[in-house]
């Protein structure tokens, strides 16, 4: 009879131990992943200040979730010519500090916006305009554009680019439709605007 408590007491604290190694390997490997993603360092001030080694988009999206693949578009694949390396939020959001949830104001956010009242559009402070064009012409050069559309002159300093480009195209960059229908997005605009000027507004 002792030899049987003695087997099964020997066998309980063998599965003890194994499943504690399990849990123990299980908990090391995502500790792993983590550090792979982000390495710490404490300031000055006590907080943490993260440096991002592999993932430089790790810490945005734990907070901004990605529910409809937007950050799988063509940015996601486009390399940032200073840097050599693919395109992060950082690249076009900007200003974003060690501890962002401090900063979050200096965070550039990216909508629709025009310097006149429309219709359709909201009225846009100008400098708010120019601070969100010049993220967009650090990678997308003016000339070019200017080539490709003669719109981009016409519109460079009172609409911003969200106005009439996705920020996180999954394939074209002008609100994902044909050529056939752009102009479509030109007559909705200059008639909501028209209409407006008109009454007074």
């Amino acid at each position: 009879m002792d030899c049987k408590k003695k087997a099964l007491k020997s066998i309980g604290v063998g599965l003890t131990l194994l499943i504690g190694l399990v849990f123990s390997i299980g908990a090391s490997a995502n500790t792993e992943i983590a550090q792979l993603n982000q390495t710490q360092k404490i300031s000055s001030d006590g907080k943490y200040e993260v440096q991002f080694v592999r993932d430089k988009n790790y810490a945005c999206t734990q907070c901004h979730k990605d529910d409809h693949d937007a950050l799988k578009g063509a940015h996601a694949t486009a390399i940032n010519e200073k840097t050599g390396r693919n395109v992060g939020c950082i690249d076009c959001h900007s200003n974003i500090g060690p501890h962002h949830r401090d900063r979050a104001d200096k965070v550039i956010k990216f909508h629709r916006g025009q310097v006149a009242a429309s219709l359709v559009m909201p009225v846009d402070d100008a400098k708010n305009i120019s601070k969100q064009n010049a993220q967009c012409v650090d990678c997308h050069a003016p000339a070019e554009l200017r080539k490709a559309d003669w719109t981009h002159d016409v519109h460079a300093l009172k609409l911003s680019c969200a106005s009439c480009h996705k920020v996180h195209p999954t394939t074209d960059p002008i609100k994902n439709i044909e050529s056939k229908q752009r102009i479509q997005m030109c007559v909705d605009c200059h008639s909501a605007f028209e209409a407006n000027h008109k009454r007074g507004d």
